[in-house]
């Protein structure tokens, strides 16, 4: 069973974000909807505020809006529950545990996530952008100032912080 698969059966952050990114699909395919009947509307000289399929669309993203923000505080909160225990336990087993920010000289600004040359034992996990946190896949571009999560064997931890912050 690969790194990755271990810690994923041993958290509940994951499924929340899974949910999140569906959400956040979803809530994106009604704003652009509405973004359509606004167009729409305004080429026939339609009432926006008598449209019955525009006051749904209101509804319905408020709604996806408030379902998200709850599942952010849901997310935040395991996640902080969970990174010391996931730490205890990679500690415990030989591993590391380390969160790094990247500075301006650091070879990894401006790459996305694929383009790293990262170790094969190191997992790149949340990154904290500000007050986002933000779980990467191969698309996400690193920026000054995120604090990136490191986890993996020690030595390999250990590497690839030296890596991210080379001047």
């Amino acid at each position: 069973m690969s790194f990755w698969e271990q810690i994923k059966e041993k958290t509940e952050a994951v499924p929340i974000k899974l949910k999140m990114l569906f959400l956040e699909k979803d809530l994106e395919t009604h704003v652009l909807r509405l973004g359509t009947r606004v167009y729409d509307l305004g080429k026939t000289h339609g009432n926006l505020m008598e449209d019955k399929e525009m006051q749904s669309l209101f509804e319905i993203i408020g709604a996806k809006k408030k379902e998200m923000a709850a599942l952010k505080e849901d997310f935040r909160k395991i996640w902080r529950e969970e990174v010391g225990d996931l730490k205890r336990t990679l500690e415990k087993g030989g591993g590391a545990f380390e969160q790094i920010e990247i500075n301006a000289s650091s070879p990894a600004k401006g790459k996305q996530v694929k383009d790293l040359e990262l170790p094969k034992d190191v997992l790149l996990g949340p990154i904290l952008r500000g007050n986002n946190l933000i779980i990467p896949d191969g698309e996400t571009e690193i920026r000054e100032g995120d604090r990136i999560t490191l986890m993996g064997t020690k030595n390999d931890v250990a590497a690839t912080e030296k890596y991210l912050q080379e001047e």
